[in-house]
């Protein structure tokens, strides 16, 4: 092996066992700088040659390097997260974390990437909003990190900004909301209509970013249902969530927008999130059949762990419980969120086998903080008013190993990398930079603790203060004991060991492999399959024309006359006219003529 300098940051993890979303196998792991550099695999010998460059059979361990026993310990990549929001707390967005508190949280439980929702205020624009994020952050991340900049409306700098930011700024995402947008001077509020829709998706596959949409109840028939039921029942709490957001209009809302991404003039890839519905998980299934694979989805950890934690915590049967229903006030706005979390446990082990299938299902962790004491005091007066959030960044993949992996067997332990890890930074165009243990690639790792281990997972240290955990129920055995980023030692034996922020703003390159590798034949195939039919053209007469196909004027132009109006379709008349239909005098009509006789003098 080439002698490392001494001046590099050099680690050697001895005696783990790799796990990518692919293959386990048991290796040594030598990282140099911010990459690995050697894998030792010190049993097989009978690797293909394909490998022996990648792993060597006697690996020397250099004398300044950090040895670190890992044995009999899973080390599986750093998680990667397409769906959080951190930022600064502010009127409209009361939130309890920062990006320095919800980073240290990430990392603690094993995430290294996060891809953080950015919202645009109505007199912004997603550049200057995309300045203001990138400001905001600064140095003060402890995870790697980009941003999903949501697009509320389309004004005329729209698409020059995504071109911009995409091109410039390496910002590959965009989220976007599907309803009936209302106007306010002008400007269209919180959702985009059809035709501003499908034109940002347009623009979406032209620039090869990725359009995400979660599945959600549209704004305008949420608000509709929800005023309709306070006026009937005034005192309806945090169940007003639920009610207000039927299963049928989250799996119609990934109908809809599978129908602008694939039945328009090009396919456009799209990543459908937040599936927590039963309805909306089957829609979701069906349209990715039906378009060949392009569509993605992603569930979020809330929604498998939390009815499985209130089942563990309320010592109830399996099936459906209480979690918005809740008779105490404070923990029931804990639950709302958005999409609500449906309380069923049977949704959980769905859920959990499509994380094992080939749909291409993912977990984010959906992660908004926001205090207890506000989520339960901004709906005193109005429930509508309870801000939708759950805190879960730092408690995605600890939850879902207990739920899933430990306790459940519903996920082998390569199914558990590939929905936390290697699948979003495939749709994120970050693979194998992240997302896997290779030479070559970024030294994220996080080493798991042996089973039985772990007496309590402390989740005061994963969750912000005052926030309500809906994970309380779980009891892990197991956890992130060993956490590097980009081969710095942020975490060991679960604690944070470098107080000094390591995040990087990551430029992210269009046209990822995985979402956008095969666009271009799909739309060749239904090029070919619409192709144009030959026809003779028309010589019939042309009603309403002469010979020379001028219009024909007649004394009754503006009905039909008897002869056309039996085999002519009826159309529409010019305003303030009636279909007069044609009649003929008798003197006999049927039953007899018929005589004013008892008004004849």
């Amino acid at each position: 092996m080439p002698e490392v300098p001494k001046d590099k940051n050099v680690t050697f993890l001895k005696g783990g066992l790799i796990v990518n979303h692919d293959c386990c196998f048991e290796a040594d792991i030598l990282i140099e700088g911010e990459t690995i550099r050697y894998q030792f695999h010190p049993q097989r010998k009978d690797l293909p040659r394909a490998l022996s460059r990648n792993i060597g059979l006697r690996l020397s361990v250099p004398n300044d390097a950090r040895i670190i026993d890992v044995t009999d310990r899973f080390i599986v990549p750093g998680g990667v997260d397409l769906d959080c929001h951190l930022g600064e707390a502010s009127v409209n967005d009361p939130l309890a974390d920062s990006f320095e508190t919800g980073s240290r949280a990430a990392v603690l439980g094993g995430t290294t990437t996060i891809i953080n929702t950015v919202e645009v205020p109505k007199d912004g624009t997603l550049s200057e909003s995309f300045a203001h994020f990138v400001e905001s952050a600064g140095d003060r991340v402890f995870c790697d990190y980009a941003a999903c900049m949501r697009v509320p409306c389309l004004t005329d700098d729209t698409e020059s900004d995504m071109e911009h930011l995409v091109k410039e700024k390496g910002m590959c995402f965009f989220s976007l909301k599907l309803g009936v947008a209302e106007r306010s001077g002008g400007i269209t509020c919180d959702s985009l209509n059809e035709e501003e829709f499908n034109k940002v998706l347009r623009k979406c596959r032209a620039l090869g970013a990725l359009p995400i949409v979660p599945a959600i109840t549209s704004s305008q028939l949420s608000n509709q249902i929800s005023s309709e039921l306070l006026r009937e029942c005034p005192e309806l709490g945090p169940e007003l969530f639920q009610l207000s957001q039927p299963q049928r209009a989250e799996a119609d809302t990934i109908r809809k927008v599978v129908l602008h991404a694939f039945e328009t003039e090009s396919v456009c890839p799209l990543l459908v999130s937040r599936i927590h519905s039963d309805l909306a998980l089957q829609c979701f299934s069906e349209q990715r059949r039906y378009c060949r694979g392009l569509i993605f989805g992603q569930t979020t950890i809330s929604a498998i762990a939390a009815p499985i934690a209130a089942l563990n915590r309320l010592g109830e049967q399996p099936g459906e419980m209480d979690l918005v229903t809740s008779k105490d006030w404070a923990t029931a706005a804990g639950y709302v969120s958005e999409p609500p979390i449906r309380p069923n446990s049977y949704l959980s082990e769905k859920l959990i086998a499509h994380l094992n299938s080939d749909d291409m299902l993912i977990v984010g962790s959906g992660h908004r903080a926001v205090n207890l004491e506000v989520k339960a005091s901004y709906g005193l007066k109005r429930s509508a008013m309870i801000p939708k959030s759950i805190a879960a960044l730092g408690c995605r993949l600890i939850a879902l190993w207990d739920c899933a992996v430990d306790n459940n067997g519903g996920l082998d332990h390569c199914s558990f990398v590939r929905a936390v890890s290697t699948g979003p930074a495939r749709l994120a165009n970050l693979y194998p930079q992240k997302g896997r243990i290779a030479v070559g690639s970024d030294a994220d790792i996080v080493v798991w603790s042996k089973p039985d281990t772990l007496r309590n997972v402390c989740w005061t240290q994963l969750l912000p203060k005052d926030v309500y955990n809906v994970f309380s129920g779980l009891s892990p055995r197991s956890r992130p004991e060993v956490v590097l980023l980009r081969g710095h030692i942020v975490v060991l034996n679960g604690k944070i060991v470098d107080e000094e922020a390591h995040g990087r703003l990551l430029f992210v390159k269009p046209f990822g492999q995985m979402a956008f590798s095969r666009v271009d034949a799909v739309d060749q195939n239904r090029e070919t399959v619409m192709e144009k039919i030959s026809r003779e053209p028309y010589t019939g007469h042309i009603v309403g024309c002469d010979s020379k196909g001028a219009h024909e004027e007649t004394k009754e132009h503006h009905y039909f006359r008897k002869e056309y109006y039996d085999n002519v379709p009826k159309v529409a008349l010019p305003p303030g006219q009636r279909q007069i239909h044609t009649s003929v005098k008798t003197a006999q009509p049927p039953g007899g003529s018929s005589n004013s006789f008892w008004f004849s003098n």
